[in-house]
């Protein structure tokens, strides 16, 4: 049996004897015999059985307290969001202005079921099991089990994060999305190289796909599905993917091609439904003024902040959209939606004037580029802020609502409209529920319940103790996924949103363990643990 130890033969004497090493062992081996192959193959089964067991305890964790949620808030909370993506798939017209994917979803609960409480069932599904892919990961890293279980515990009681998890919202499959591939990325740094070149073979395009000489490792294969999710389930997602895919190539060098084929696949499929496919089905392509709501969010601070930036031409452009003290009104860096959404302001001229709308801001980058960077950064303080927003204009956190929605007219006595509404299993339940949330939204606790930055900065902490302790890059590559997504929301926050930014805190929760263990364990043992838990995971892989 060989066990790929991933030291390179020509530094390490491989342990299979007191021969002397073949001259070309530097070039074609790179092998330790540590046990004999019946006791590692013996032990591997057990440590399996120990992993399987693991993530099995942590998902029926996940699982069993997520359930008590859907059970609290059947079918789950909604929002005027939900509204719309109902209407989609009923009363038309089917635009792809949110997640077509999680539209269609809705759609076949809907025609299959006659309600949409499976759809959220199956969310509470789905978040369990990305939870629990996650812990299993981290556990490779030698984290205590018991701790990645305690903080999974932990982090499906929160009460903002178990009711997002049976919530409504695209951006909730966008969250799984997020955390599995955080999960993935670990796996891949930790287990055997990606792709394997076999020995002796050329490195030739004909002998990778003919003669087996490259081996490909399905886990990348879940990772471009779990970054393509990320941009089905978002419209803007794929900007996280791209970032995300970016920061791990120099982390996972072995996989360095293939990941990048991957990684565009997964960015381009979500563009090029959106562009083509979406339209050949017969759904319609959104505004575009809705597309860049943000760019009347930058013009509405600049021209608040630097009138004299705009000449009598640009104001009247501005004023056929609406009227000059509508765009005062909504210049705070917050929030687009003072402006976008302000009765007085004209979406249909707003379409039809995008294009000069687009070239007045890129002019404005260009003459003025600070405003515009002041503008974004401040509204994606979600992304980067540890405080509270919520004493500035516009800043105050959106979390949930806790009514049923509004239904249009017309909707009143259709299968829709009583899927809608709350129907919870037990009344105290609810109650309790409820009180639980009400209870979370205090003030003092904002950033540690509801607010990710704290969590991304504590996951940054964890992952480098552990490279720079262990020289291990694994847990560098699960905070890729959470640096991709809070860059992202940089580029793209519209407003203060809570569910922008989920996936960070579900993460972060469960680095926690892993930031315990490299602050309190002696750095000798740390570096014996790691190299132990990353043997055991390439001798897996080399089976």
């Amino acid at each position: 049996m060989t066990v790929y130890s991933g030291v390179d033969a020509s530094r390490r004497r491989p342990m299979m004897g007191n021969g002397p090493l073949p001259e070309n062992a530097g070039e074609s081996m790179t092998i330790a015999m540590v046990e004999p192959p019946s006791v590692e193959r013996k032990r591997g089964g057990v440590r399996d059985t120990r992993d399987r067991r693991f993530t099995l305890a942590c998902y029926a964790t996940g699982q069993l307290v997520l359930l008590g949620w859907w059970l609290a808030l059947h079918p789950g909370l909604m929002s005027p969001d939900s509204v719309t993506y109902v209407a989609h798939v009923t009363t038309g017209p089917w635009v792809a202005g949110q997640s077509v994917a999680y539209d269609a979803l809705l759609g076949l609960s809907l025609r299959v079921t006659g309600d949409l409480s499976p759809v959220t069932l199956a969310q509470t599904a789905a978040m369990a099991a990305a939870l629990a892919h996650l812990a299993g990961a981290l556990r490779s890293l030698g984290v205590r089990g018991r701790g990645l279980l305690a903080a999974l515990g932990c982090a499906v009681l929160s009460p903002p994060l178990g009711a997002f998890t049976v919530t409504m919202w695209k951006d909730v499959p966008f969250t799984v999305c997020a955390v599995l591939a955080a999960g993935t990325a670990v796996r891949l740094a930790t287990g055997p190289a990606a792709v394997r070149h076999a020995s002796g073979t050329r490195d030739t395009f004909r002998n990778r796909v003919f003669k087996g000489g490259w081996t490909w490792d399905p886990r990348l294969a879940a990772l471009g599905a779990e970054l393509a999710g990320l941009g089905l389930f978002r419209n803007n997602g794929f900007l996280v993917a791209l970032i995300a895919a970016i920061l791990l190539l120099p982390l996972l060098p072995a996989a360095r091609r293939p990941l990048a084929a991957v990684a565009a696949a997964a960015v381009a499929t979500p563009l090029l439904l959106l562009g083509a496919g979406y339209p050949a089905m017969g759904i319609a392509p959104p505004s575009r003024s809705f597309a860049y709501q943000t760019v009347f969010g930058d013009l509405a601070v600049a021209y608040g902040e630097r009138p004299r930036l705009f000449d009598r031409e640009q104001r009247s452009l501005l004023a056929t959209i609406a009227p000059l003290r509508a765009w005062r009104r909504g210049a705070t860096c917050q929030t687009m939606a003072r402006v976008f959404f302000d009765p007085a302001f004209s979406h249909s001229r707003a379409e039809q004037r995008i294009s000069d709308v687009l070239d007045l801001w890129r002019g404005l980058l260009v003459r003025a580029p600070g405003v515009i960077l002041s503008a974004r950064v401040c509204r994606a303080a979600l992304a980067w802020q540890v405080g509270s927003t919520s004493g500035e204009p516009g800043g105050e956190l959106y979390r949930f609502s806790l009514r049923d929605p509004r239904l249009p007219d017309g909707w009143e006595g259709t299968p829709a409209a009583s899927a809608m509404r709350q129907r919870p299993f037990s009344a105290d339940l609810r109650a309790a529920g409820l009180s639980a949330l009400d209870a979370s939204t205090v003030r003092q606790l904002e950033w540690l319940l509801w607010r990710a930055p704290f969590w991304c900065y504590l996951g940054y902490a964890a992952a480098a103790l552990a490279w720079r302790r262990t020289g291990s890059g694994a847990a560098l590559a699960g905070a890729a996924v959470v640096a991709g997504q809070q860059l992202g929301v940089i580029l793209t926050n519209t407003a203060p949103d809570f569910r922008f930014m989920v996936a960070p805190i579900f993460i972060g929760v469960l680095f926690v363990p892993l930031l315990l263990r490299e602050m309190w364990t002696p750095s000798r043992q740390r570096s014996i643990s790691s190299n132990s838990a990353s043997q055991r995971s390439r001798t897996r892989g080399s089976r």
